[in-house]
Formats: structure tokens, sequence, C-alpha cells
């Protein structure tokens, strides 16, 4: 591929020319340097697609401008150019991040081979960033309801900042995703996610499982696996009782036993659980202390209920994943199947959602016929009258403004515009809201 910005870096002008000129003459642009220093700035300022660079030069050599790029984050391809008895260093320069070395004396075709391959793995490098960098866009918390937005706002504040974080949602709200944007975007999203279900540990050997064992150097431990980046502690309130004073050691020092001895750790821990921690502590099955050690700051999920005008979306985001997972096209989703999308109560929040986006890519089941025959709630007929259907949409709006108001009449009357009163004749009249009001 022609076109490509490449400098070129020599002490000798002469063959600083002579590269210069066989480069252009295949296309590509040149810009040339004498040294070392001049090329990194100009680097650092305007990067290229490829610095080709002398090894041996006054003042920063090659390796050194390699060994400057790289600290600058500056991720472009170096290739250097050795004399017969650098070979040794070429190769340690590689090891460092070098793309290639090409040994004087060479002749052009394979000075050019070694360009365009250099070029060509430049590009591919870029277009997997590019697509991590999309993937990493698309991995959040889709919708623009308030409580989305409120979401997305606090984990934003909260991923910088160097405290626990504890994750309270429904099975089903994303609470992993949360976990995972803190993780990337806190100081330690280059190191390690480390997700340990406590649910699924076992009933003999956890401890090592967790801990690992001190007398041997190779079995370190899930804990100590999370050093340099994020423990995720899921369904933490499912922690066994005798697992958890080791635990809270542990996370009040972060150490653990080795066979040197105590190893130091540095490691962020944000914990899931589906039921509020306080509940535990006072039903006795979590401790006190322990909560007090995770619970730095505490973000709650909404359920699907809550954001019901982000659902279609959120849908059809789940749809294009499992249309590319099967090989299928995508498929359309109707007036009617988003209406009744919005209006189903979604007791399986995110898995259930999932569930149905699946079936419909595959044709087994439309929306509306699947939460239809799912819902609690009373079946859309199509045969019902205008006057009917009404009745019947009040009724599911209603059951979701009182969900999302954890069943505070008060506050749903507000929401829903219509005095208090009225809004508790409505639900005595219906046996579908019963118990859904505080």
């Amino acid at each position: 591929m022609s076109g490509a910005r490449i400098f070129v870096v020599d002490d000798d002008p002469d063959h600083l020319d002579g590269l210069c000129d066989l480069i252009c003459a295949v296309g590509h642009e040149t810009v040339a340097f004498t040294g070392g220093e001049a090329a990194l700035a100009a680097a650092l300022d305007d990067a290229p697609a490829l610095v080709l660079t002398d090894l041996r030069m006054p003042g920063l050599d090659g390796i050194g401008l390699l060994d400057k790029l790289t600290e600058a984050g500056c991720d472009v391809p170096v290739v250097l150019l050795t004399g017969h008895g650098d070979v040794a260093h070429a190769v340690r320069a590689m090891q460092r991040g070098a793309e290639d070395f090409l040994e004087k004396p060479y002749d052009a075709e394979h000075l050019m081979s070694v360009i365009e391959r250099a070029l060509k793995t430049g590009r591919l490098k870029a277009e997997v960033a590019r697509l991590q960098t999309r993937l990493e866009e698309q991995d959040d918390f889709i919708g623009d309801s308030r409580p989305i937005a409120a979401l997305r706002r606090t984990l934003a504040e909260v991923a910088p900042l160097d405290i626990d974080v504890v994750l309270t949602g429904e099975t089903g709200t994303g609470k992993e995703l949360a976990a995972r944007q803190l993780h990337r975007k806190g100081r330690r999203g280059d190191g390690p996610f480390v997700v340990v279900n406590c649910a699924t540990l076992p009933d003999v050997g956890a401890e090592q499982v967790l801990f690992g064992d001190g007398r041997d150097a190779t079995r370190t431990g899930l804990i100590a696996s999370a050093d340099g980046g994020t423990l995720f502690l899921d369904q933490i309130d499912t922690l066994a009782p005798a697992l958890q004073p080791k635990m809270l050691r542990v996370l009040q020092t972060r150490e653990v036993e080795s066979a040197e001895g105590a190893r130091k750790l540095d490691f962020r821990v944000v914990a899931s659980t589906s039921n509020p921690l306080r509940e535990a502590i006072g039903a006795g099955a979590f401790r006190e202390d322990l909560y007090y050690r995770i619970a730095g700051y505490e973000v709650t999920l909404p359920p699907l209920r809550q954001i019901a005008a982000d659902v279609p979306e959120i849908f059809q985001h789940f749809v294009r994943r499992a249309a590319a997972r099967h090989g299928r096209a995508v498929p359309e989703l109707s007036f009617q199947d988003r209406k009744a999308l919005q209006a189903h109560h979604w007791p399986g929040n995110g898995h259930e959602l999932r569930l149905l986006a699946d079936r419909h890519v595959l044709g087994l089941s439309a929306p509306r016929r699947a939460v239809r025959d799912s819902a609690p709630g009373p079946a859309v007929d199509t045969h019902q009258t205008l006057r009917d259907l009404v009745a019947a949409f009040e009724v599911q709006e209603i059951a979701r403004v009182l969900d999302q108001c954890q069943g505070n009449t008060e506050a749903a009357a507000r929401l829903l515009g219509i005095p208090r009163r009225t809004l508790n004749d409505k639900i005595a009249k219906s046996s579908l809201l019963a118990g859904r009001r505080t």
C-alpha cells in the first residue's frame, strides 16, 4: 500500500538521501532527520506510519529513540538499520518492541519488503486498537432514561477514585458490566480483572482457591492473581461465613501468605450483591466489619422495569449481537413489539431480555407474543376493543410506575399526574395491582 508517511533517521547525510530516494520511488512520503532527538520531537507531535532509523548515532541512538517512543505511548513501528557487528543489539531491540531490523549492506528489494511488512503490521495494530475502542464504547449501559444517565455519571465519577465499591442490583441488571467499567476507567485498568463467583466456590478447598497455598509457590490463589488490577467478588452475599474472617484480614492488609512470606498486593475490590448487604448483616449471614471494609462507595443498578423507555433500545442491542453470533439478518421491531417490551415486568431483567433477543433473531418467537405468554399481567388480545386496550395499558403503566417508586403511592401518583386517591381507587379495582403499594 503506497502513500505512507515514513520518518527516516540517519546521521550520514548521503545514506539518508539514498534511503529517502528509494522509499519515495515506490510512492511513500519520507521525512528525513539526521538525529534521534529531532525525530522524537516530530513523532510525538504528529506520529508517522513508520520510523526507519540507524542503530548507531551520536546523541539519541536508534534504541534510545525506540525507548523514548515507547515511554511516551507512541505506538509506531520502528525498523532498525544495523551494521554486521550490531545484530545482537538489534535482536535485543526487537525484544524491547522494535518491529524489525535490516543488516547492512542490504538491497533495495529487501529494504522495501521489510518496510511493507512493518507498515502492514502497523495498520493491523491500528485496526485492532480501533475495534477495541469501539467495543469498549459499545460495552456501556444503553439508554437515555434518568436512572441510566445517573448510573453512567456515577460510574464515571467513582472509577478514577482509589476506593472499593459495592454494586447492588437484581439478577441481570449488569453488575459485572459496571464492575468492568470501574476497572477499565480506573488507575489499574491495564491490570487483570479477576472474577470470583462466591456462590460457586467449592465446599472443600475454597480457602486455597481464594488465598492460595503459602507452602506452594505455584498455587497463588485468585486474590493474588488480581495484583495490579481489580478483584470482582460477585455475589459476595453468598460468601460462606467460615471464609469471611480471612477475607476481611486479606482485604485489610492487602497481603497473602506465600512461600517467601507475606506478599503485599495492590488491587481494587468491586463486590456485587443481589440482596442488600445490610439485610444479610441483620440476618447474621454477613459480617458487618467486612461490609464496612468493602463498601467505600455503593452503587445501585436499576431493574428494567424502572427504565421501561430504554428497553427497546437495549433489546435491539442484544438483537444485533445475536444476529452477528448466529449469522442472521437483524429483524425489524414493530411498534407493537416496542410497546410490549416497555410494558413487560422483566423479572429476569437483562438475562430474560437477551434470551428473547436470541429467539427473535432465530425466528422462534416475536417479542410481543413471547412477552404476552410470559407476562403476569393481562395478555394483549388483538380482538379487544379500544376501551379494553386502553384499560390494560393503564394497568401496566401503573404497575410499572409503582415498581419504579417501590410501592410508594404518593410518589407514583405524582409521576402519573393523577391524585393519590384516584390511584388508590384504580389499585383497589385491579387484582393485578394488589400488593404493589406500600
